[in-house]
């Protein structure tokens, strides 16, 4: 052997990765701002829509139900129901069998502007997880909820 010193390997330390909560957090903000350059096309918020979607899915929730699934306060709720009745995309009447509850439904265009909105959201969805496999984007889905159910409380 000549006396030369064989190399020496430095290993340079792998970064540390992001908090999952650090990825989920960038996520949600850079889906909001796709959403909100969707959603302004048809003169909504993103509240409002989302404010729509749950109505046009669950018609007959109280304003209570309504500011838990949007994520608003009971007032907020309220009042993205009377700017999207002011719009037209929705209306209220009196429940005849209970005069103290307010029914609200969606209009016919409010379901067109839903489902041009929706259209376009799904177009956003395809692009987000088009890097996953069918299956991979539904255990995706079910490792969200299953987090959010941890966290969330349940009546």
């Amino acid at each position: 052997m000549t006396g030369v010193a064989a190399p020496r390997i430095v290993r340079v330390p792998e970064p540390e990765l992001p908090r999952p909560t650090y990825l989920v957090k960038q996520l949600q903000e850079a889906m909001r701002l796709r959403l909100a350059g969707i959603t302004e096309q048809f003169g909504l918020t993103t509240r409002q829509y989302t404010t729509l979607s749950v109505l046009a899915k669950y018609p007959n929730i109280s304003s209570a139900q309504l500011a838990r699934l949007t994520f608003v306060s009971p007032q907020a709720a309220n009042e993205m129901v009377a700017t999207l009745e002011r719009k037209r995309l929705l209306s209220r009447s009196v429940d005849a069998d209970n005069r103290r509850r307010v029914k609200v439904r969606v209009t016919r265009a409010g379901t067109d502007t839903l489902s041009k909105c929706d259209a376009l959201v799904d177009g956003l969805e395809a692009e987000v997880f088009r890097g996953l496999a069918p299956r991979d984007r539904a255990h995706f889905h079910r490792m969200l909820q299953t987090c959010l159910d941890a966290i969330t409380e349940r009546p």
